[in-house]
């Protein structure tokens, strides 16, 4: 816990330059100025690591890894200047510096990413993607999906689907039809094969008419590539991205291929920075359940459920949709900073706050969760 309220303690003298962009001071000391200067760069970087934990899991998670982290994000330093340098009593070095520091740079540069990705618990995906080079639509085709899991595994280290298993749902086009314009197919073929998120899109390369010529002899293909990220616990699009690059080679095919590949990495760059956001958000405020609790009769049964609710560790809004007497269910959305897990271990068998009974878990889907009132 002192280890968590120093590191917090860090953030009191960050101020944002631009919004990429983060100052930070860093105090350093060497038996040479040189050294001196690194130390404190590397001070610099480990404030500015600490502006982007969102966190106690990912606190604690760079406290275990914390050399060999900055040691990574040491390139985050853009500029700095220096505002004291002297020497200490015995004869070291001390040099104290203001440092703009890239707050990209310290996402790609894997700082945050990989702390985020352990505090998911390394979530799985499942990469699915049609593709046509130069009028070649064979499901065969896989430049961009190649590409796009090589972006993920390295430096990422995201857990992925067998390709194996992706190729087999390739080959089908009934499966393809479905997942092209319903994402909760897509989010329930992926939950299926034990994906957390499904990125599924379409990429196409197109040879340029009219310029071998003044290529001399060469072909020019064009691609687009567009990809989508999808949640498969709740069906929700997390985003989108696409883009779009050139290659020319002697074949057409070769071309494409590379084409496509480039357009691949551009689309995956954006995507990836599109699923941090959603998942630091999560990890931030809580993920989103839907809950319908049954036997709830009354008005004052739905008043007290509500209370109690509210009352529970880990749930930070609740926020009612429907009740309906008739049926006696309450339907309300829930941010709770955990898992539908261990939302459900939490609220089973928890003591109402007033009119006496408790609420028991009768159903469990993704993020949909089922309780019912049960009286005393």
């Amino acid at each position: 816990m002192r280890k968590c309220v120093a590191l917090l303690a860090l953030l009191a003298g960050f101020c944002f330059a631009q919004e990429e962009n983060v100052i930070a001071e860093g105090f350093g000391q060497g038996v040479n100025r040189q050294e001196a200067l690194m130390a404190a760069k590397r001070n610099a970087v480990e404030k500015g690591i600490g502006m982007i934990l969102l966190s106690q899991t990912e606190v604690e998670n760079f406290q275990l890894k914390r050399d060999q982290i900055i040691t990574k994000t040491i390139g985050a330093v853009k500029d700095y200047v220096i505002i004291s340098e002297t020497k200490s009593p015995d004869n070291l070095f001390e040099i104290q510096i203001k440092a703009t520091l890239s707050r990209s740079t310290m996402h790609k540069d894997l700082a945050s990413f990989h702390i985020l990705i352990e505090s998911m618990n390394k979530p799985r995906v499942m990469v699915v993607i049609d593709e046509n080079n130069v009028g070649n639509d064979e499901p065969t085709n896989k430049a961009a999906e190649t590409a796009l899991i090589g972006f993920l595994r390295d430096p990422y280290e995201f857990e992925l689907v067998d390709p194996e298993v992706v190729a087999s749902i390739r080959s089908s086009k009934e499966k393809m039809v479905s997942l092209s314009g319903d994402a909760k197919a897509a989010a329930a073929l992926g939950s299926r094969y034990g994906a957390e998120v499904v990125i599924m899109g379409n990429a196409v390369g197109r040879k340029a008419e009219g310029m071998s010529k003044s290529l001399g002899g060469m072909v020019s293909v064009q691609a687009d590539v567009t990809l989508k990220a999808i949640n498969c616990a709740t069906g929700r699009i997390i985003g989108t991205a696409g883009g779009h690059a050139a290659k020319v080679h002697i074949s057409p095919n070769t071309a494409g291929t590379q084409a496509i590949a480039k357009a691949t990495e551009k689309a995956g760059n954006k995507l990836l920075d599109v699923i941090m956001k959603e998942w630091q958000n999560q990890l931030n405020n809580g993920i989103p359940l839907t809950i319908d609790i049954k036997e709830v009769a009354s008005f004052r049964d739905r008043k007290a459920v509500l209370s109690t609710l509210q009352a529970i560790t880990g749930i930070t809004a609740v926020r009612e949709r429907n009740w309906d007497s008739q049926s006696k269910v309450l339907s309300i959305n829930v941010q709770y900073k955990g898992n539908a897990n261990g939302f459900c271990e939490r609220v089973d068998g928890y003591k109402m706050s007033s009119g006496g009974g408790s609420l028991a878990v009768t159903g469990l889907n993704g993020m949909q969760v089922t309780l019912a009132l049960q009286v005393m």
